[in-house]
């Protein structure tokens, strides 16, 4: 029996894949210690694992306030690397130092900044986590920007897309400057071997596992040598299965459109939602709205009987049901919405999500819809069109019986266990 130590640092979308591999592992008698923030706790502990408070910070009061800052268009992403993975590091390192000290495995994502200090530096085997394609940042794969022209400029040729990432590089590389200072006080180079922690220097010593569907694109060819496309690892809370007032609403009517917008920009989401509600009317279609909590739900006030507000639901048996999805494109959630062969539309709000957004339109098994023009007879026009477009259903639906074919969580599995 070994020891693996996971460590994240984000939201349900980048905990999921871990639990999934962690379960895996569980199930073959390894013990498994998952290090994340307070929110994650019951999270972790329904999936059987253990769980440790990897984090110094607080849990917001106000999450519609939080979602927002996280999610603004360009402020966003410095607000949660600089303010608040790379601040965390030295509250999170001294958390995670004595579970990390007895593991033989250490698994990394991409802002654990603290984990991948422990795994360079111990005698441990180290693995990163990249759970969507834009993480490599690579110029022979460029992310997407949400600017439509300009993709597809970078994407015609590498020179180009590295002037890109050599861009993102400079202006992401202050954003960890509480990380490099962080080393020095451990008697450390300021930057590891591979890099700048953000980008290069996250990716783990031993193995680098790619945790995304090879649909969604291939392994950069500069990407790490020992990286390997493992596909999605697909963790089940509540087991898949739906409550059963939700079993009968469906099972009342036709299928529905399903809106969320994960578990994270949901809370800055009321516009979303009541945007949503107008869609679905002007298209006479039932829909589902994911609220993320109940005080979302009931400020949207009486909705109609073809419309259901709830909280949560398991995304896997909801997609199922579904005759379309809008999400915001995170990486989980696009993976569920491909697995159920249903068509997307995609309202990307920051992050990877322009990206992974982009990468579901190439596939012709989606549109895209810019959050700050997500208005209701936008989104309408898109779904009609998605809707009726009898190609791109069946392309929809071919692809997702290939996704259902992927199991990521035991190929990652296996690559853990063949390292011990």
């Amino acid at each position: 029996m070994a020891h693996i130590v996971f460590a994240t640092v984000g939201s349900q979308g980048d905990l999921f894949p871990l639990l999934a591999v962690g379960r895996e592992l569980a199930a073959r008698g390894h013990r498994v210690t998952v290090g994340a923030h307070a929110i994650h706790r019951d999270a972790v502990r329904d999936a059987g694992l253990a769980f440790v408070m990897a984090s110094g910070i607080a849990e917001p009061d106000d999450k519609a306030a939080f979602a927002a800052k996280a999610f603004h268009p360009w402020k966003g992403p410095r607000f949660v690397v600089r303010d608040l993975a790379a601040a965390d590091v030295a509250a999170s390192y001294h958390a995670l130092k004595t579970f990390c000290g007895e593991a033989d495995v250490v698994v990394t994502t991409t802002l654990a900044f603290a984990g991948q200090i422990l795994g360079e530096t111990l005698p441990v085997k180290w693995f990163s986590a990249v759970l969507s394609p834009s993480v490599f940042l690579s110029p022979f794969d460029p992310p997407a920007t949400g600017v439509a022209w300009l993709d597809r400029w970078l994407r015609g040729s590498p020179v180009r897309a590295g002037w890109l990432v050599r861009f993102v590089e400079a202006v992401t590389h202050p954003w960890t400057a509480a990380v490099r200072d962080f080393r020095r006080t451990l008697g450390l180079p300021p930057v590891g071997p591979a890099g700048d922690p953000f980008h290069r220097g996250q990716h783990g010593r031993d193995g680098v596992l790619a945790m995304y569907s090879p649909h969604l694109g291939a392994l950069p060819v500069d990407a790490p040598a020992h990286a390997v496309l493992v596909g999605p690892c697909r963790y089940l809370p509540s087991a898949d299965a739906l409550p059963p007032g939700v079993s009968r609403w469906l099972d009342a009517g036709t299928p529905p459109i399903v809106f969320t917008l994960g578990s994270a920009a949901v809370h800055a989401g009321e516009r979303f939602l009541r945007e949503s509600v107008a869609a679905a009317a002007a298209l006479g279609r039932r829909a589902i709205l994911l609220t993320g909590s109940p005080a979302l739900r009931e400020r949207l006030g009486v909705l109609g009987d073809d419309v259901l507000a709830i909280d949560y639901a398991p995304h896997g048996a909801l997609f199922a049901r579904a005759c379309a999805v809008v999400h915001h494109g995170g990486i989980g959630t696009t993976h569920e919405a491909l697995r159920a062969g249903k068509p997307s539309l995609v309202v990307p709000h920051g992050f990877d999500q322009p990206d992974n957004a982009a990468r579901v339109a190439r596939l012709g098994v989606g549109a895209v819809l810019p959050a700050r023009r997500y208005r209701a007879a936008g989104a309408a026009a898109k779904l009609t069109a998605m809707l009726g477009d009898a190609s791109l259903l069946a392309r929809a639906e071919a692809l997702g019986e290939a996704v259902r074919r992927e199991h990521g969580a035991k190929t990652a599995a296996d690559i853990i266990e063949a390292s011990l």
